[in-house]
């Protein structure tokens, strides 16, 4: 493992934590008015896939979890 994986694997690590519950990201999304098909349109997914995530059924990954914890970190100052 070089260290770019490394930093790489508890890059990862940090945006999971940063993940509010699911309640959280519910409340989150509703506040700022938007359905769950706006936030699925945003993130390129299904508006079921939102649901999951808002429910705690399914976890996004990768790059999507990455832009996901963006976004509900902006929607978040915006209160």
């Amino acid at each position: 493992m070089t260290t770019g994986d490394l930093d790489s694997l508890l890059a990862r690590g940090r945006t999971r934590r940063r993940l509010p519950e699911p309640a959280v990201r519910r409340l989150l999304r509703e506040r700022a008015r938007l359905s769950q098909g706006d936030l699925a349109e945003v993130m390129g997914v299904d508006r079921a896939t939102v649901s999951r995530w808002e429910t705690g059924v399914r976890t996004p990954a990768g790059n999507t979890l990455t832009t996901y914890v963006e976004l509900l970190d902006r929607l978040a100052a915006e209160r």
